[in-house]
């Protein structure tokens, strides 16, 4: 998270451009432009800005919104909210759909349903997502009018939760695409070389049906791979988010970033970025203290 802080402050600052002057516009006088500089402390060398900074992130203090005016934590509690959501619905279809997939091309191997999940995922780990976004929000929303263009509920007539599942569905399934493909593809070959390990072959030796074979044995010796594969997706999938939430208006932490980008908000994009980062770390922790946990109850 140290490497991420540094990484996010400085490639801003890389960017061509005075933060000053693209705040207050083009037509600001030079002395308005100074002032506003000096108030953000612009003027200051930038290692001595990065540490102020980070001095204040350690005090769980983002700054300010430069466009905004308020401050960036109290804005980011809602998006993240939102974003998690999103995550959420996503999530749940990589692992769901993932792993059936897995299960089913593993326990078919080289037949022709295997092949069609491989070629399958193929296309779906090429699609970027905002081209599947943009494909999904046409047919579905404008072509044939199924799902709701944008938004999370209706405005002038909030629902529930199924309200907020029919408008989640497009957008998660454009984020979770790619991941879906990822996974499928890592847990197919797990379980692929479980079933070649010399434990297996003795089970088949001794007459353990097909079915508790494949649905038992393969496919628990095979969870910490999937686990682990799925954990590293979760951070992807925030990243992909952003994509579908600039598509489909979908009021997360990625629109926001997206919005603090063409704003030249620099707070504001330092802490979007800094809650992805942190979102990926908390993950993959979890993820392998998952994995050490199906480890230890092997044993």
């Amino acid at each position: 998270m140290l490497g991420v802080s540094f990484v996010v402050f400085i490639s801003v600052y890389l960017v061509p451009g005075d933060v000053a002057r693209t705040v207050l516009g083009q037509q600001a006088s030079d002395t308005a432009v100074q002032a506003l500089r000096e108030e953000l402390g612009l003027n200051r060398p930038l290692l001595v800005q990065y540490g102020i900074w980070l001095w204040d992130l350690l005090q769980f203090d983002l700054g300010y919104s430069i466009s905004q005016r308020v401050e960036v934590a109290s804005l980011l509690g809602e998006k993240i909210v939102n974003s998690f959501i999103l995550m959420g619905f996503s999530l749940f279809l990589v692992i769901t759909v993932s792993f059936l997939l897995a299960v089913f091309s593993a326990t078919h191997f080289r037949s022709i349903g295997d092949r069609l999940t491989i070629f399958g995922t193929l296309l779906l780990a090429s699609a970027p997502t905002f081209w599947l976004g943009i494909l999904l929000l046409y047919l579905f929303s404008v072509k044939f009018p199924l799902f709701p263009t944008s938004g999370m509920q209706n405005f002038y007539d909030p629902g529930g939760f199924w309200e907020l599942v029919h408008h989640a569905t497009l957008p998660a399934i454009a984020t979770a695409a790619s991941s879906i493909a990822i996974v499928t593809r890592v847990s197919r070959s797990a379980m692929i070389d479980v079933t070649n390990k010399t434990y297996m072959m003795a089970l088949r030796s001794r007459g353990i049906r097909r079915r508790r074979l494949n649905y038992v044995h393969m496919v628990r010796n095979a969870l910490p791979s999937f686990v682990n594969i799925s954990g590293l997706q979760v951070g992807y999938l925030f990243g992909s988010a952003i994509f579908s939430e600039i598509i489909f208006n979908w009021p997360g932490i990625g629109l926001q970033l997206y919005n603090a980008i063409l704003q030249r908000d620099v707070p504001m994009i330092q802490g979007c970025s800094l809650v992805i980062a942190l979102t990926f770390v908390i993950s993959n922790f979890l993820a392998d203290f998952i994995v050490r946990a199906l480890d230890a109850s092997e044993r």
